[in-house]
């Protein structure tokens, strides 16, 4: 009777096409890697909280729509520089200096965040960096004011609603910028009067932001803001002192850290 001897063949097939050390090797390997993933996103977690707490009530939060001048102006106050803006698509951070302003008071330290003017962005960078906010400049282009309108008071209405902002009782800056000094703009009070009645159309059907019972919206009815409106420069030939375009700004800055 023959018996079938296995062949080295036979034996090959019988093996197991990975061996149990190879498995656990790559096991580790892998276990290895979600690891240092899941520990570098713990510490940026942590890190962006840390930021976040360091600053809390202490920024000065720079908003508006896009080609407003909203980082041209950020590039000045943190830079004193004219650098032509890029389409900020992520959070600017930098910090001013006010040390010309008063030689009898320290120097002060102003750390300074722009907002990007990307809708979907800042509806949750709004979430993320408004308990920072100590105050607001509100950035408007107004050679373009009547084009931008709704866009620019859909911005604005968002900022006046919010809860967290009026609880706080904060100054909020609408800063009317030139973008060509040399060119005749709308003054301060026609764009106040264009925006006001923009928000009266939100008002009549939220009636969240004006005085209750109040057919048309005024700022002066938003007791909970200190709103001001200045005019303005981000196109500045004398970069401070008295001649600046930007001298409102400063001074308004000034008034709040120094209080």
């Amino acid at each position: 009777m023959n018996t079938h001897q296995p062949t080295s063949f036979d034996e090959h097939i019988n093996k197991p096409l990975i061996d149990p050390v190879s498995q656990a090797f790559r096991r580790t390997i892998i276990l290895s890697i979600l690891t240092l993933l899941l520990t570098i996103i713990v510490l940026w977690w942590i890190r962006r909280r840390q930021q976040r707490f360091a600053h809390h009530g202490k920024c000065l939060l720079l908003c508006g729509i896009a080609n407003s001048g909203k980082t041209l102006l950020f590039n000045r106050l943190t830079s004193n520089l004219e650098k032509r803006p890029f389409y900020a698509m992520s959070v600017n951070h930098g910090t001013m200096t006010l040390d010309y302003l008063s030689s009898d008071r320290p120097i002060e330290k102003v750390h300074v965040i722009e907002i990007p003017s990307n809708t979907r962005h800042y509806q949750y960078d709004f979430l993320v960096y408004k308990t920072s906010a100590k105050a607001i400049i509100f950035v408007i282009d107004s050679t373009t004011i009547e084009k931008d309108l709704k866009y620019v008071s859909d911005y604005l209405y968002c900022i006046i609603r919010e809860r967290y902002f009026r609880d706080q009782h904060l100054p909020l800056l609408i800063f009317c910028n030139k973008q060509d000094i040399n060119k005749t703009d709308h003054s301060i009070q026609r764009i106040q009067y264009l925006l006001e009645r923009e928000l009266t159309l939100k008002q009549q059907i939220q009636e969240d932001i004006g005085q209750p019972g109040k057919e048309t919206f005024e700022f002066s009815d938003v007791k909970d803001l200190r709103i001001e409106f200045v005019d303005g420069s981000t196109i500045d030939t004398k970069k401070d002192g008295e001649g600046s375009h930007l001298l409102k700004v400063h001074q308004w800055i000034a008034r709040i850290w120094f209080k």
